[in-house]
């Protein structure tokens, strides 16, 4: 039990990784052509789906992101309360000359 738990965490870890390392997959609906499918004059127009760049989001891709994205500004902004703290020591305790 607890090594299929294993495999369902590993599949599901390696799941994330590639949907954030590769957001797009072919569009479904024009097999990655951008064209329509059709036999009248639309045929040569854009996908509706994909508009003509044949590639549409996977499933997950903008959570995978927003998650990235959220944990690094909450790590920028404790960098910055870091510095801003050292910042303001420094400022209200000085060195003097003689404690070197």
């Amino acid at each position: 039990m607890v090594t299929l738990l294993l495999l369902a965490m590993a599949g599901s870890a390696l799941w994330a990784v590639s949907v954030y390392a590769y957001p797009f997959r072919p569009c479904s609906r024009c097999e990655g052509s951008g064209r329509k499918h059709g036999s009248t004059r639309r045929r040569f127009g854009p996908c509706n789906r994909c508009g003509g760049t044949g590639r549409t989001q996977r499933l997950g891709s903008r959570t995978a992101h927003r998650t990235v994205l959220s944990v690094r500004s909450e790590m920028a902004k404790e960098r910055q309360r870091k510095r801003d703290h050292k910042a303001t020591e420094r400022a209200t305790h000085p060195r003097r000359l003689h404690d070197h």
